[in-house]
């Protein structure tokens, strides 16, 4: 089980598993008794809206995976981060309480998914998810929008993240789907540095993100280029050439697709001096890729 596959697990999921049962529960919150600690009052919350818990007595709260970190804790068990998606993969029985909303192959062509605004981010689930995922709303201002889609085959306004490409799409992501609307490109970003001699390459907008969480910055030093789909690299790669650049550093997934991806790149610049290529993996080799590493580092 992945990050993504774990959040859509319902926290009520989880607590019917381990035997809790509310005391009070209405259309948009469940009342428990903390499984963290002794009590005599409920004073453990679950909103369902948001999959999201609260703790009133303890003064903690957060998603499924700060939920089954303390948990596990409580109970004397190991809680890392890998040991959270191990448990929730193990317990048996429990799947996704929601399923993955399929966008049509092409959206361009079948006009199925219509972008109807992009403004300010100001859903509460999306600012939700975006925690989950370790991004601060001060970052995530800077960088990201609040789609509103139209289904048109069901009829049904669709809200997501949308992070803008240099071809005027976005890609766009929330709980349930990732995709794109509009023509599908890279999106490019300025470093603060007037001259930068490096450029950083990532998959996707989240990684990008999670490196600025890392580095405690809201842009880099060097440019950056998202490519939002490995399939775009070989759009992205003309770019080292247009620009004075030394050093090219990447931070690719830790699978088989990524691995490709670096390796490309490592022999684009040995055939291209003097662009000498630094992958960063070893940063976060025991997790799938940057966001999972944040998403230890601050659970």
């Amino acid at each position: 089980m992945n990050f993504e596959q774990a959040i859509t697990i319902a926290i009520t999921d989880v607590m019917d598993k381990l035997g809790h049962i509310p005391t009070k529960k209405n259309t948009k919150e469940y009342w428990y008794l903390s499984p963290l600690r002794p009590e005599r009052t409920a004073s453990f919350k679950v909103n369902l809206q948001r999959n999201a818990w609260y703790d009133f007595g303890a003064g903690q709260g957060g998603g499924i995976i700060k939920f089954t970190r303390a948990w596990l804790q409580s109970q004397g068990l190991p809680h890392n981060y890998p040991d959270v998606l191990n448990w929730l993969s193990d317990l048996s029985g429990l799947q996704p309480s929601v399923q993955p909303y399929i966008q049509a192959a092409d959206q361009a062509e079948s006009k199925r998914i219509e972008l109807r605004s992009a403004i300010k981010l100001r859903s509460d689930q999306l600012i939700a998810y975006l925690a989950e995922r370790g991004i601060p709303i001060s970052l995530a201002h800077q960088y990201l929008r609040e789609l509103k889609l139209m289904d048109n085959e069901t009829g049904k306004i669709i809200t997501s993240i949308g992070f803008k490409n240099n071809a005027g799409g976005y890609e766009n992501r929330n709980r349930f789907f990732k995709g794109c609307i509009g023509h599908k490109a890279i999106s490019t970003f300025r470093g603060r540095s007037p001259n930068p001699e490096g450029v950083h390459f990532f998959e996707g907008f989240m990684d990008f993100l999670s490196v600025l969480v890392i580095e405690e910055k809201p842009q880099l030093n060097d440019n950056a280029i998202v490519l939002n789909s490995v399939t775009m690299l070989k759009q992205a790669l003309p770019l080292l050439t247009q620009q004075p650049y030394r050093f090219v550093y990447t931070w690719f997934d830790n699978d088989d697709t990524g691995h490709k991806a670096t390796e490309e790149i490592r022999k684009f610049c040995e055939d291209h001096p003097p662009l000498q290529h630094t992958p960063m993996n070893s940063s976060y080799e025991n997790f799938k890729d940057v966001n999972e590493w944040l998403v230890h580092l601050v659970s």
